[in-house]
């Protein structure tokens, strides 16, 4: 198999992005409204085409540049990464159809999703610094426009810190590959370890940098500032591409630097990923408890999720590193669902449903709606029968089983996690109540809302890809075999 056929993926994604755009600028009337169809068709391709790949197993590394060392896998890990990111792009773009029919410059929007889809793709498959930076900018930079695309003040006020925070954090990354590539003498994250004793500690504080970067993109605590506005702000299915596959973007590039320089620094790595996992589940889940609108109380879950995520990292065992990523593939489902949720509900009543106290009787409103967000908040909540619970489950079970090997750490990883999922059942709980309990006011009673079949059916396969992942063997079968392979 040739290089071109194993990045045929990306280049689907991005000939379709340039098509949209190209015939959208050309064709404006005509084509403005069909470019949704388009990108729809290019990722579905592109999921088409990566399985089709991946039934070759040719899971190997390429240099896609002569004389240059560019490296690009294409293994397990880059495959079920790549499935998570097209996949949660699929629904976004399934959502938009409906929720965006109004808007203008609708080939400009759609040609952003591809573009910032195929820089997480990249990610996932950078074998090198440098190529993951090029990956991390291509998906950062549309994702500051699409933030702000409904043009409110809202959504530019999010777009804005967004980017300003992101533009800080690009510079932190450029300084911590710096630092690596002077301790190195090389750019590939395979050599990271090939470090002298007296560039060691440029080297550490390299990764640190580089860590520290990764960390704001995925808004773990204290540099989670941007999420919260950014969110609320930006249409709910673009809240969707950036919890369900930005965030895991981030992880994925965490995941191939800390696969190696767990050799040199295990020890400062597990204690700094452990502080920020703490902060993040505390700190979320505490913020979260007093917010009323539910895009915003979705974003920090969202930063508490991460904190799950981080503890099962910060104790660096196959195990934990495997229900990572399990963790991973189900908060997709999970988060991406719970906005296109929102977004159906915004859509459907004409902007009046925002706060918790507006999804009162909504059970009766917009039943399927209701029922699919109700799924979505149990999974994140950790309740059966949903893969939320099974992923939580296993991560607590690898977190105690170290605590009582002696390691401290996990002791206080897993307390905290324990927790901060308590508190959390509160406002998961709340939402679910307004929605199934709450006597609903006498004039509203003989109000329905139309529930859209561009939400009805995202919302759908989210919901069975949850129910699909209680069951976990098979899928953790996957994770255990990225977690132990090469790398790791």
């Amino acid at each position: 198999m040739n290089n071109l056929t194993l990045i045929l993926p990306e280049i689907i994604i991005a000939l379709i992005a340039i098509i949209i755009l190209l015939s959208g600028s050309l064709f404006r009337e005509k084509f403005e409204k069909l470019s949704g169809y388009f990108a729809f068709f290019g990722i579905f391709m592109a999921i088409a085409t990566l399985l089709l790949i991946s039934k070759e197993g040719s899971y190997q590394t390429i240099n896609l540049l002569e004389g240059i060392t560019i490296a690009y896998s294409f293994d397990l890990f880059a495959i079920v990464f790549k499935l998570i990111f097209l996949s949660v792009a699929l629904l976004s773009v399934m959502a938009s159809l409906k929720y965006m029919e109004n808007s203008k410059h609708l080939e400009a929007y759609y040609s952003l999703i591809l573009v910032a889809t195929l820089g997480m793709m990249v990610v996932a498959s950078a074998g090198d610094l440098l190529t993951l930076f090029v990956g991390i900018e291509t998906a950062a930079i549309p994702a500051f426009v699409l933030a702000a695309f409904e043009f409110n003040k809202k959504g530019l006020y999010g777009a804005l810190k967004y980017f300003l925070f992101g533009a800080i954090f690009s510079v932190i990354l450029l300084f911590g590959i710096a630092l690596i590539y002077a301790g190195t003498g090389s750019l590939m994250i395979s050599e990271l370890t090939t470090v002298s004793d007296t560039a060691k500690f440029a080297v550490f504080i390299g990764i640190m940098a580089l860590f520290a970067g990764l960390a704001f993109e995925m808004s773990a605590v204290p540099f989670h500032a941007w999420a919260p506005a950014a969110y609320e702000g930006a249409p709910a299915p673009v809240g969707a591409l950036l919890a369900g596959a930005s965030k895991k973007m981030a992880f994925a590039a965490a995941l191939k630097i800390l696969a190696v320089a767990v050799i040199l620094f295990k020890v400062e790595l597990s204690i700094m990923i452990a502080i920020l996992a703490i902060f993040s589940m505390i700190i979320g889940n505490i913020l979260a408890l007093g917010q009323k609108d539910v895009k915003r109380m979705l974003a920090y879950s969202s930063i508490a999720q991460v904190g799950y995520i981080l503890a099962a990292i910060a104790i660096f065992t196959p195990a934990g590193i495997a229900y990572a990523i399990y963790y991973i593939i189900v908060h997709a489902f999970m988060k991406g669902g719970a906005f296109i949720a929102v977004a159906s509900t915004h859509i459907s009543s004409g902007g009046k449903i925002k706060n918790y106290e507006d999804y009162i009787g909504l059970t009766q409103k917009m039943p399927i709606t209701a029922f699919a967000m109700t799924a979505f908040l149990l999974s994140l909540a950790g309740i059966v029968p949903f893969g939320g619970f099974t992923a939580k489950i296993l991560i607590l079970f690898e977190i105690f089983v170290q605590a009582m090997q002696e390691n401290t750490i996990a002791l206080i990883l897993g307390v905290v996690m324990v927790v901060t999922s308590v508190i959390s059942l509160y406002y998961y709980g709340r939402m679910i109540k307004y929605m199934w309990f709450v006597k609903v006011p006498e004039k509203e009673k003989n109000v329905k809302y139309k529930e859209n079949f561009a939400f009805i059916l995202p919302m759908i396969i989210a919901v069975v890809a949850l129910i699909i992942l209680f069951y976990a063997p098979p899928f953790v079968e996957i994770c255990m075999e990225i977690a132990t392979g090469p790398g790791f």
